[in-house]
């Protein structure tokens, strides 16, 4: 459940200038309102630790294109 629920934040998240934007706490209120999903503390927690674990992965894969780019 917290893998659909994960990407179902993620599908509503901007990516910036610099790549992936983690989930604001705002964003994550709004898609439990929206949804009617009920979150334990302990649910949040894993939610922000995927989500920050994405955002690091995904800035680590534009900087692997960009020096792939830079060698050509």
């Amino acid at each position: 459940m917290l893998w659909e629920w994960f990407w179902d934040i993620r599908a509503g998240q901007a990516s910036g200038f610099n790549g992936a934007n983690p989930a604001s706490s705002s964003e994550i209120l709004a898609w439990l309102q929206l949804t009617g999903n009920v979150l334990r503390r302990e649910d949040v927690a894993i939610l922000r630790s995927m989500d920050s674990r994405y955002v690091s992965e995904i800035d680590r894969e534009a900087e692997a294109i960009r020096e792939r780019e830079t060698e050509k």
